[in-house]
């Protein structure tokens, strides 16, 4: 299994997932950008001070940190009642609770030019899915509990405070891509969506997306003097432009 690093044992700030003698079982996944290092994150999370936590950070080279029990609510996206209106997620305003009460959040390192616009590194992105499954299979295991991956359930936290938080996770984080991955997630146990993510980040990977690429260069150079295809194929090679050596294409 994917290896993550427990820091728990030196986080103060959380609580119990109980209010009003109502045990709350996590239904959302909510996504976050730290604006530091995952180091400086270890550290403010350790910080009774900070009175702020998350269940997970995950730095910039994938290595993924547990800070949270899933069974105890994270100090990360809670708001006062007054603040449920203007929530944009329809969930929020539904629940009409602290939200740290049913959500599970995750902290991606972002810092200024590296990713604090919320553009994620391929190895943050792949285990970023890896983790949004471990948790689904997680809750599953502990509560008997399915969250079905979608955008009414992975949330940005500017879609819980968009008022303080109106970029978090920022304008450049992933989402089509990740709802687009999480779909094909759903379909799989979690140890063979593991497999997934270790292939995608393995060489085999990226030698059938070159080799994918190279059979569309040669298709297209084979299309040019056609009379039908030849003037869309040569628009289309234009745009393939570093793989033109591939087939000696120096444009017209």
């Amino acid at each position: 299994m994917i290896e993550m690093k427990w820091l728990g044992d030196k986080v103060p700030n959380y609580s119990s997932r109980t209010r009003n003698g109502r045990a709350y079982v996590p239904i959302v996944i909510v996504n976050h950008i730290s604006a530091g290092t995952l180091s400086s994150m270890d550290a403010w999370f350790r910080n009774p001070a900070a009175q702020s936590s998350s269940h997970f950070g995950i730095g910039r080279d994938g290595v993924i940190h547990q800070y949270v029990r899933l069974e105890n609510a994270a100090w990360t996206q809670g708001i006062l009642p007054e603040a449920f209106s203007r929530a944009t997620a329809p969930i929020i305003q539904l629940m009409g609770v602290n939200p740290n009460l049913y959500c599970i959040s995750i902290e991606h390192e972002g810092y200024a030019n590296a990713g604090a616009d919320g553009s994620l590194t391929e190895e943050q992105f792949w285990f970023l899915c890896w983790l949004h499954k471990y948790i689904q299979s997680e809750v599953e295991r502990i509560w008997k509990q399915h969250i079905r991956f979608g955008p009414d359930t992975v949330l940005g936290h500017y879609q819980i405070d968009p008022v303080r938080k109106p970029f978090c996770p920022g304008p450049a984080f992933p989402w089509a891509r990740l709802y687009s991955e999480l779909a094909i997630a759903e379909g799989m146990d979690l140890e063979h969506y593991e497999e997934r993510v270790h292939y995608q980040l393995g060489e085999a990977s990226r030698f059938a997306a070159a080799f994918a690429i190279v059979e569309r260069v040669c298709d297209l150079g084979n299309k040019l003097t056609d009379a039908k295809w030849g003037s869309a194929a040569e628009a289309k090679l234009l745009l393939l432009s570093p793989c033109m050596p591939l087939i000696s294409y120096q444009g017209t």
